[in-house]
């Protein structure tokens, strides 16, 4: 399959870099990206505290606003990429900080590499797995044309546990998925005498992204915030 063939939706989590080498961002990338956006909540909220406040509540919202914005800034900077290497044959994690700091280390090689396909409920949303990343789409058609991508450019395996429930089904790609845009759909009773899963035509107007980053760790990100309002109420009626 082309990389032109592709969704809009799944092209906005693959990219292809200057090498020819296909990347996406990592889950810690997605959730330094959470976490910045959610330092900017305390760190302007202290940039009005620090201006309606007088004395030494006005210094300490200063140096609150100072200390998140500082926060927000370097997690808007942090680079955490998966990076699909055709060259060596193997997964790699660039990471970098603004462009400076970078970093790659291998992830897993290509023949070790596998790619399990999940479905939530009945229709989906459908879940991605690999090493120790999850990407979650909402239509079977992105989900699958993600997996046949990255199969038919590195070679790479695949398997799915929707048709065969928990058991892992190798995913067969009909020549048309591999060349061309993949119009499937899921069947999710056991599997007739066919392993693969049979296609079907979807509007490709209902094609929706829906996450990358790990539900739970969003609840732990927004812990600081309600720490922070905590004690800025504190130091506001003169108990701290």
């Amino acid at each position: 399959m082309e990389y032109n063939n592709l969704s809009k939706l799944v092209k906005k989590v693959l990219k292809t870099d200057q090498s020819g080498n296909t990347t996406m961002p990592s889950r810690r990338e997605m959730t330094s990206k959470i976490f910045a956006f959610i330092m900017l909540i305390p760190g302007i909220t202290s940039i009005v505290m620090t201006v309606t406040s007088e004395g030494g509540e006005s210094i300490f919202f200063a140096i609150s606003a100072s200390f998140f914005l500082s926060i927000s800034i370097l997690l808007f900077g942090r680079k955490s990429r998966l990076e699909f290497n055709g060259t060596e044959k193997q997964l790699n994690l660039k990471t970098a900080l603004w462009g400076y700091f970078q970093r790659s280390k291998i992830v897993v090689p290509f023949d070790t590499l596998s790619f399990e396909l999940s479905s939530i409920g009945a229709q989906g949303p459908y879940q991605i797995k690999f090493v120790d990343q999850l990407y979650e789409f909402k239509q079977y058609t992105d989900a699958k044309m993600f997996i046949s991508f990255l199969y038919t450019k590195y070679n790479t395996t695949a398997v799915e546990t929707i048709s065969d429930w928990p058991n892992k089904t190798p995913i067969r790609f009909a020549q048309s998925e591999l060349y061309n845009s993949p119009q499937v759909t899921h069947d999710t009773k056991k599997a007739n005498s066919n392993s693969h899963l049979e296609d079907e035509d979807f509007n490709s107007e209902d094609l929706v992204f829906i996450e990358i980053w790990d539900r739970k760790s969003l609840i732990k990100l927004s812990l600081p915030f309600f720490v922070f309002t905590a004690i800025a109420g504190l130091v506001k009626y003169g108990v701290l």
